[in-house]
């Protein structure tokens, strides 16, 4: 498999000349009414791997506080209106604009955590006076916290749902494709803890296991022992007890070993 580390290196000459488009064309556009410009998405990452379908640049663009602006005025008009994003074409490069309102503290507080990562690993290409930069200090000791508050709520879901009395429940019923089911439960609220011990919000779903190959901290030897803890056969109770010990014994020992301590958040 491919991880991000692998693709990072194969498109870095790639990446390299979209940094270099999207650093031109906001030199381009008119920001009297605008306070800062992200970079975000796979070019802030350094994985853009674009197939057939073709890949964008992703910006983020904040007005002015009061400003009453729009995508449409500053940028023309919106090529994909089935994407929730502004789409153009510059120069035969491809751009989704996330146009909206100045983010500070209280704003970001109220995004879901798929949106708090993607602010997260932006990278900033324009700020004004470095409002958005100042705000950033601010957004990123919330963050820490709001992580931990996160971490908190996932281990207990866990211990809910691999409790000795939830267990019992289906044991009684021989219900071993619901038991592998919470399971399957549990160990993506455990890789969603990785993230929280890695000082970082989770991604969405659909790249959320990917994406977790590659954080510093990890179990020994994570991606064999992900991927053997996925397999199953969910009418057996035997592999389900298997499954059940090698996620308590590797991963969760893990995640409990390296949770912050309350003093440290």
């Amino acid at each position: 498999m491919r991880n991000k580390e692998d693709v990072a290196k194969k498109q870095a000459v790639f990446i390299s000349h979209q940094m270099t488009d999207a650093s031109n064309f906001i030199n381009f556009i008119d920001k009297t009414e605008l306070q800062t410009i992200l970079l975000s998405g796979s070019i802030a990452r350094g994985d853009f791997y674009p197939g057939k379908f073709g890949g964008m640049i992703d910006l983020i663009v904040m007005k002015n506080n009061g400003s009453t602006l729009t995508p449409e005025s500053l940028f023309g008009k919106d090529e994909e209106p089935d994407i929730p994003y502004h789409c153009i074409t510059v120069n035969k490069t491809h751009f989704q604009i996330l146009f909206i309102d100045f983010i500070d503290y209280k704003a970001f507080q109220s995004f879901d955590e798929p949106r708090k990562f993607a602010f997260l690993e932006s990278k900033i290409l324009w700020d004004r006076d470095n409002k958005y930069n100042n705000e950033l200090q601010i957004i990123e000791k919330y963050a820490r916290i709001d992580q931990n508050k996160q971490l908190a709520s996932c281990l207990g879901y866990i211990n809910y749902l691999l409790s000795d009395y939830k267990k019992d429940r289906w044991y009684r019923r021989e219900a071993f494709t619901q038991m592998h089911e919470n399971l399957n439960t549990s160990i993506r609220l455990m890789i969603q803890c990785l993230y929280y011990i890695n000082n970082s919000y989770s991604p969405a779903e659909d790249r959320r296991l990917y994406y977790s190959y590659t954080l510093k901290k990890l179990p020994q030897n994570y991606e064999v022992n992900i991927n053997e803890l996925f397999k199953q056969d969910i009418l057996s109770e035997a592999d389900y007890s298997r499954r059940e010990k090698m996620f308590n014994s590797i991963f969760m020992e893990f995640v409990n070993h390296n949770r912050p301590t309350t003093a440290s958040t």
